[in-house]
């Protein structure tokens, strides 16, 4: 069975140069635990970092144990050219793989910096069986934003 892939994207931009934002970004170890939902964390290298956190499905999904997902993922920064920052995740989540490769490019705006995202996911058998009772695309979308507002709540400190 193929793999569906899922593609997002969106921009924000924040208060701060970009060299400033790249640093962050590039820098898992600090930029990990801005990440929603965490549970737990074990940064691996400076580039690897190995993630558990939690994803509510919401009560439209009408198996209680897939309501709340958690999920064991690597999160490898894969690289850093310039403005552009290369991620991969890759995980398990209710016995399917996750696999998300990100693409971050930052540019100078104003007095502050334009974050772009643009992110790429396949998810396995299980999620896009539950697609049948929850809205996949915009379950996916919610989690990025929120990851991306814990990111931006992060670098305006």
């Amino acid at each position: 069975m193929m793999m569906k892939e899922l593609h997002y994207s969106g921009s924000f931009t924040v208060n701060k140069p970009p060299s400033d934002v790249v640093n962050f970004i590039t820098d898992l170890p600090r930029a990990i635990i801005c990440i929603p939902n965490i549970i737990n964390y074990e940064v691996l290298s400076k580039d690897k970092a190995r993630v558990r956190f939690r994803v509510d499905l919401g009560n439209e999904v009408p198996i209680a144990e897939l309501r709340r997902v958690t999920t064991d993922a690597h999160i490898e920064l894969v690289s850093a050219s310039g403005n552009e920052i290369r991620y991969k995740v890759d995980g398990r989540a209710a016995g399917s793989t996750i696999s998300i490769s990100l693409v971050i490019k930052v540019e100078g705006v104003n007095n502050g910096s334009r974050i772009n995202w643009d992110a790429t996911a396949n998810l396995g058998r299980l999620l896009q069986m539950i697609g049948r009772f929850v809205n996949i695309d915009s379950l996916v979308k919610s989690i990025s934003e929120d990851t991306i507002k814990g990111f931006i709540g992060c670098l305006s400190k």
